[in-house]
C-alpha cells in the first residue's frame, strides 16, 4: 500500500499545498492552451498549455495528473470554446491520459540529474505519439470534424505539426520543470531530489 501511494501520488490529495499549487498549475495550463497559442505555419496551430500540466505531473504524480488534465480540457473548453465544436468527454479523458503518460516519466526523477532531459524527451513524444496524432486525430475522425475526403492531408498536417516542434516542446519543457522544481523545493511542496552520483572506476 505505501509502495502504490509512493507511485501514484494518491497522498498528494491530503497536501493543502499540493493541492494549492496544483490550481494555480491548472489556471495556468488554461491560459496556456487557451491564450499562449500561435499559428507559425497556416494550419498549424502550437499552444503552450502543455508544459503547466506536465509540471503538475512531474510534482504531484499521475494520481493528481489526471484530474487535472480532465479539468484544463473542460476549462478550456468552457472559457475558450471552439467556433462550431462540441462536447465530447473522450477529448477529456484524452488529456488526462497525457497527464498520466507524463508522470509515468517524469514523477519522482531527480530533476537534477544529467540524465533527466532524456526523461523529458520520453515524456513528451509519447504524449505527441499517443495522445495527439493517433487518439486525437481519431477521436475527430469519429465526430465528423475531419471528413473521409481530408483525412490523409489533415492527418500529415498532423504528423508534421506533432513532429516538427517536438524539440522547442521539449527544451521549453524541460526548462520551466527545472525551474518550478527548484521553487517547490524550496518552499517544501516536494522533497530535495536525491542526487545520483557516478560510480569512480
Amino acid at each position: 500500500m505505501e509502495k502504490f501511494l509512493d507511485i501514484s501520488g494518491v497522498r498528494n490529495f491530503k497536501n493543502i499545498r499540493a493541492i494549492a499549487l496544483t490550481a494555480v498549475l491548472i489556471a495556468l495550463a488554461v491560459v496556456g492552451y487557451g491564450l499562449l497559442r500561435i499559428e507559425p505555419i497556416i494550419g498549424v496551430r502550437v499552444s503552450f498549455g502543455f508544459v503547466f500540466l506536465a509540471t503538475i505531473a512531474f510534482l504531484f504524480g499521475p494520481a493528481v495528473a489526471f484530474p487535472a488534465g480532465i479539468i484544463v480540457n473542460l476549462l478550456v473548453f468552457l472559457i475558450f470554446p471552439p467556433a462550431g465544436a462540441s462536447f465530447n468527454p473522450l477529448f477529456d479523458l484524452n488529456r488526462g491520459l497525457a497527464g498520466i503518460l507524463y508522470a509515468s516519466f517524469l514523477y519522482r526523477k531527480n530533476f537534477n540529474s544529467e540524465y533527466f532531459i532524456i526523461w523529458v524527451i520520453a515524456a513528451k513524444a509519447s504524449v505527441n505519439f499517443i495522445c495527439h496524432i493517433i487518439i486525437n486525430t481519431y477521436l475527430l475522425i469519429f465526430m465528423g470534424i475531419i471528413h473521409s475526403d481530408t483525412i490523409n492531408v489533415i492527418t500529415t498536417i498532423r504528423i508534421f505539426r506533432n513532429i516538427l516542434f517536438l524539440p522547442v516542446e521539449i527544451l521549453i519543457m524541460f526548462t520551466v520543470i527545472k525551474f518550478v522544481a527548484l521553487i517547490a523545493q524550496q518552499y517544501n511542496f516536494i522533497d530535495p531530489p536525491k542526487i545520483i552520483k557516478k560510480e569512480v572506476i
